[in-house]
């Protein structure tokens, strides 16, 4: 977004917080740039000089707030909050914010610290009456309920543990079982708390064998008839303790101003205790910070529509309401639009009812959430928007999976291509889609020629990697987000392949304090500049060539080495024999001790009797986690799964150069690993490496020093063998 769209999005949201931008409204509030003159006292008008803050936030006639806009491709803040303080001084305002239309960044002057609400950073503009309490106490920790609720969180956790095992006593099955009988009290407890029911307080005073009856015979057809479809399903145990013991147990705690998914985090907590051959629905919870993330990226609009059709307990469709309805103005019109014809989900499970429950809870919305199977239901063209975390691996026939592309113009080959399409079907022409996916979606060979479809039907802004471990306990498996957009409009010609390294969680799953890389790489989903500068750090970026998409076999994604423009380079396979090497097996080995080169990082898993080189060549290995290690061998070697490299001709350039310089690369290869459970790196991914053209003097002037290196190590090895084998004829004749 330019600075002039961001500035759109920032007077849309502090709108909806109840500000006040209209010149021609005596209750003005805010004042964009000069026009904050008029307000300011003259002593402040001559520290400003010429300068001129993008946004001025009063209360009454006391500035209080400066807002700096700045364009979407800005991702470090510091500066532009840097720009906002200076203003401040000059005002004699104590609170910034800088924002670039996808993240926001905050900071109390007298502090020097961002502003945190009920213990969480704050990620969104407040309203007048909230940030007057961060002003007129002079901080920037506002709590709007006690401190000690908010150690609630952590309450929750024992909560969930202690309810597990009680759930475990009366025989109620572990994951969505429990969760489930869970999740309808805790509706209830969180309505409550939202003052549009007496029905908890109805609950606390019934005698315990009274609860069950009241539940199944009066409230769930209430709430049926209330909000048009069924939200909590009739209580199947026969234990009313445990109903009870539930009630009894969340009543003293207030829940609903925690920055915190509850039902989410006891979804997280009770399906982490089903075991994966149980969870055979493919069901992962998506984490709030992935979410955000995703949202933000593809900031869907006010007026267009959103579908998740794998949406579990509606993580992604609460995140969107809450992002649109931010842009929305409050009317009628508005209202009716945002609650009923913008937010869509599918879920194939009684999931469907918790996300159902988790809209109403977030401001209604909940009419688009339905139960049913989204592979067999035709929503083609439908959306403008598709966010979703797909369900990996499902089991699926071969008829349901016929069944499930019958609409679509590529067939899908197995489950996973099968839910990618769907996401991507469901697009109205010219629409955008940020989908979570095994990364192997995006790297195995195998899944190529759908790959091909998207890129040639829609404009492929980002691949990201992300680390292994986000889904945890759920899945090990590695997986990544592709993001798009102009579906149907467009041909991709090149994207951002974008790795996080650290999604801003440790290996348990615990927040590192101060980072979140995450919200970092908001800015690559712009096809502008190339980023190069103010990286975060754990984020690697490439831009990846789209060639020959509309050919089955030229297709390829060329992705450019990371080198400097001051040196002239020649292409790998210009200069060096490139060649695979020939398959063996332990088995199919003879007697001997030539070396078999595989997939390991310099390791050899056994020895043969012959060699197919002779030494003096260097070898990639091709398969396995260090698919793409690059590997030296004076003497000679049987080359198997591997790549053999070799100059063709060392009075122009000698092997060793090659392989010092694919060697000092070695990151980037790493980079250039496909597929997921067994990588790979083939020679297709290193004939174009770029080696530096330098003549054969000076080529052998720099490996001279490792040349002699090599020759000293290999006479000491002799040496070492012949004295060792001296000592060895010495002690055998000590027993003889």
């Amino acid at each position: 977004m330019i600075e002039q769209d961001v500035r759109y999005q920032i007077d849309r949201s502090l709108e909806a917080n109840g500000w006040v931008l209209d010149a021609h409204d005596s209750q003005q509030n805010v004042f964009f740039e000069n026009a904050v003159k008029s307000r300011l006292s003259q002593r402040n008008i001559r520290k400003l000089g010429q300068k001129k803050p993008d946004y001025t936030l009063f209360d009454g006639v006391q500035p209080i707030a400066i807002i700096e806009a700045k364009k979407s491709n800005i991702v470090n803040l510091d500066d532009a909050l840097n720009q906002a303080s200076y203003y401040a001084e000059c005002m004699d305002v104590e609170i910034v914010f800088a924002c670039n239309g996808l993240s926001l960044k905050s900071r109390h002057l007298k502090k020097s610290e961002p502003l945190f609400f009920n213990g969480v950073e704050l990620n969104e503009f407040p309203s007048l009456d909230l940030l007057r309490k961060y002003y007129i106490d002079k901080t920037n920790e506002v709590f709007t309920v006690s401190k000690e609720i908010i150690k609630s969180r952590d309450e929750l956790i024992s909560l969930f543990s202690e309810l597990n095992e009680d759930f475990r006593a009366v025989g109620i099955r572990a994951g969505i079982e429990r969760f489930s009988e869970f999740a309808n009290i805790l509706f209830l407890k969180l309505l409550s708390e939202k003052g549009e029911d007496d029905i908890w307080d109805t609950l606390m005073r019934l005698p315990e064998r009274e609860i069950v009856h009241y539940l199944n015979s009066v409230i769930v057809g209430r709430l049926k008839e209330n909000y048009g479809g069924e939200v909590i399903s009739p209580v199947t145990t026969d234990s009313t303790a445990i109903i009870k013991k539930i009630v009894q147990k969340l009543n003293p705690l207030n829940l609903t101003d925690i920055d915190e998914d509850i039902k989410g985090s006891a979804f997280e907590y009770f399906m982490e205790k089903t075991t994966t051959a149980t969870n055979d629905l493919g069901e992962y919870f998506t984490p709030r910070h992935i979410v955000r993330f995703m949202v933000r990226l593809l900031n869907p609009k006010f007026g267009e529509t959103v579908y998740d059709p794998f949406c579990g307990t509606g993580g992604f469709l609460t995140e969107s309401f809450k992002h649109i309805s931010q842009q929305a103005k409050v009317s009628i019109t508005a209202s009716e639009k945002l609650h009923n014809k913008t937010v869509f989900g599918s879920e194939i499970t009684t999931t469907a009812r918790i996300a159902k429950m988790n809209m109403i809870l977030f401001g209604d919305g909940h009419s688009g959430v339905s139960q049913r199977d989204s592979l067999l239901t035709d929503t083609t063209g439908n959306y403008d928007n598709v966010l979703s975390n797909i369900p990996f691996s499902l089991d699926l026939s071969e008829d349901i999976l016929k069944k499930s592309d019958r609409h679509s113009k590529h067939n899908a080959k197995d489950a996973d291509e099968a839910c990618v399409l769907k996401c991507f079907n469901s697009l109205k022409v010219g629409g955008s889609m940020a989908i979570v996916i095994p990364e192997g979606v995006l790297v195995n060979r195998s899944h190529r020629k759908m790959l091909r479809f998207i890129l040639g039907n829609s404009r492929v802004r980002m691949l990201v990697r992300l680390p292994r471990g986000c889904f945890a306990p759920y899945t090990d498996a590695k997986t990544g987000i592709i993001y798009l957009t102009d579906k149907g409009v467009g041909q991709t010609d090149w994207f951002y392949r974008v790795t996080v390294n650290n999604d801003g969680f440790d290996s348990k799953r615990n927040p590192i304090t101060g980072i979140n890389d995450l919200d970092n790489v908001l800015f690559f989903h712009t096809p502008s500049e190339i980023p190069v500068e103010n990286l975060p750090e754990g984020v690697e970026i490439g831009i990846v060539q789209v060639k020959n998409v509309q050919s089955d076999r030229g297709f390829r994604l060329h992705e450019d080495w990371n080198v400097s423009g001051r040196t002239n380079y020649v292409k790998l396979e210009d200069v060096a024999i490139l060649k695979n090497g020939k398959s063996i097996t332990e088995a199919t080995t003879t007697e001997g001790n030539i070396p078999v080169i595989a997939g390991g990082k310099g390791t050899v898993p056994y020895t043969h009797g012959e060699f197919n080189y002779p030494g003096n060549v260097f070898t990639i290995s091709k398969s396995g986690a260090y698919s793409g290690y690059v590997w030296w061998h004076d003497d000679p070697i049987w080359a198997s799964d591997s790549i053999v490299i070799k100059s063709k001709d060392e009075t122009k350039f000698l092997t060793r150069y090659l392989y010092m310089c694919l060697k000092a690369m070695q990151d980037q290869i790493y980079n250039r690993q496909q597929g997921t459970g067994q990588p790979h790196v083939y020679i297709e991914h290193i004939r174009d490496f770029p080696v530096p053209d330098i003549s054969i003097e000076e080529q052998t002037i720099r490996i001279q020093p490792i040349e002699d290196t090599n020759t000293m190590l290999r006479n000491v090895k002799e040496k070492f063998a012949e004295h060792e084998s001296e000592v060895n004829q010495f002690i055998k004749s000590c027993y003889e």
